[in-house]
């Protein structure tokens, strides 16, 4: 049974649909909780500016709450981009997302905006270099979360999204497997002194760019070795997405040896068995 998404976006960022409607969405498909992420603000990049009204946003979340008390647990939450400012205080919980390479002459270089421009980026920033460009990505994830400590570390290898329908890298390679594993290990580390969890998001299958959803299954083995605590989401930035492909991504899950993931149920995260 899912209870909730954790992971959701609404017109207040990229999204396509409101918070009502997306709230909607959740209650028919028999949802106790939804918690919204709005991107964190952005201004360096026009095209995903994020939330522009902190303030606004919040207010909006605790009237929708109080509006679906009884029917929907609403929680609040933002996806927090490394590179943005702190968020103002408020949220319940935050998403901790790297969506950009580490910027040079203050120009910033996004990692999933599409092929044409990560290639772009490969070439002109890295000389081709593709272990140095995943070292970047992955030593900035690694920091984001010891410095931010997000409740919920989203879509870790994000730097492979466009990867199956355009290769570019070799993800059975020990080279980039090194660097993937030696950043997760770090990263399981840090979120086992707090409580965090590593998310198993789906939205890149939503987007019609992967079959399987983050991370791929050699970091999956490596999170349930560790039993680290793992969240399935979908990313979701429209309301026919919000439980995408989790059937399958239970199946994947219990391939691996996984016997529960964590959900936000009753306004709380806890661990809730597949069976």
């Amino acid at each position: 049974m899912f209870y909730s998404n954790a992971h959701t976006h609404s017109t207040w960022c990229d999204g396509k649909d409101t918070l009502e409607d997306m709230a909607q969405a959740a209650i028919d498909l028999g949802f106790t909780d939804l918690g919204f992420t709005c991107h964190s603000p952005a201004l360096f990049d026009p095209s995903c500016l994020g939330v522009q009204n902190e303030v606004a946003y919040q207010a909006a979340l605790c009237e929708l709450k109080e509006k679906l008390a009884g029917k929907l647990n609403i929680s609040l939450g933002l996806e927090w981009d490394y590179y943005s400012a702190d968020p103002i205080a408020g949220y319940d919980y935050t998403v901790g997302s790297v969506h950009y390479f580490p910027p040079r002459q203050g120009i910033f270089r996004s990692v999933d905006e599409s092929p044409e421009s990560l290639m772009r980026t490969l070439d002109e920033w890295y000389q081709g270099d593709k272990m140095q460009l995943v070292q970047d990505y992955y030593d900035t994830v690694v920091k984001h979360i010891q410095r931010n400590r997000s409740k919920i570390v989203g879509h870790f290898d994000l730097i492979t999204k466009f990867n199956e329908k355009n290769p570019w890298l070799d993800e059975d390679s020990s080279e980039y497997q090194g660097i993937a594993l030696k950043a997760l290990n770090d990263i399981v580390d840090i979120i086992q002194t707090y409580d965090g969890m590593v998310e198993i998001n789906t939205g890149a299958i939503s987007r019609n760019w992967r079959t399987t959803p983050y991370p791929n299954p050699f970091l999956l083995k490596q999170l349930k070795e560790r039993e680290c605590p793992i969240i399935i989401t979908s990313d979701s930035h429209e309301t026919t997405t919000l439980t995408c492909h989790f059937p399958e991504t239970v199946e994947l899950l219990k391939s691996i040896g996984f016997t529960e993931t964590m959900q936000l149920k009753d306004g709380i995260f806890q661990p809730i068995s597949f069976d």
